[in-house]
């Protein structure tokens, strides 16, 4: 796997701080190939670190500093905005799920992992959403 093939989507990430040591050690393999991600999958992995784990302020933005260092960052702007919208008429997606696929299409990915979604769908012919865990 290399860089833009893959995209991670925050419930991976979260697979860190889980104690299931077969599913951290997937996300730690996953994470060594230096997926993409996007600033959806930031907030939502910093929203659960402080409302579950009780991270603090500084925590969080140090976790963020480290996905940024080993993953690479895909924005979110106008055309991921306008292509989630899009995904969500023609998919039905949850309306946050469909930023992250946005942001997935927008970076090339070929697989997306998420625990979380339609496991073996494959969003415009292009993108494959995996459940690792499967």
């Amino acid at each position: 796997m290399t860089l833009n093939n893959i995209f991670i989507d925050s419930n991976i990430v979260l697979y860190l701080f889980d104690t299931n040591e077969p599913k951290r050690l997937i996300v730690q393999e996953l994470l060594s190939a230096k997926p993409t991600l996007n600033a959806q999958v930031l907030v939502e992995v910093g929203n659960v670190c402080k409302r579950k784990f009780g991270f603090s302020k500084q925590q969080i933005t140090l976790l963020w500093s480290d996905l940024i260092n080993d993953c690479s960052c895909a924005e979110i702007n106008e055309h991921t905005i306008k292509d989630a919208i899009r995904l969500i008429k023609k998919y039905d997606f949850q309306l946050f799920d469909a930023i992250i696929i946005a942001g997935a299409l927008y970076a090339n990915a070929k697989i997306l992992y998420s625990e979380d979604m339609h496991h073996g769908i494959v969003i415009d012919e292009t993108l494959t959403i995996i459940n690792p865990f499967k």
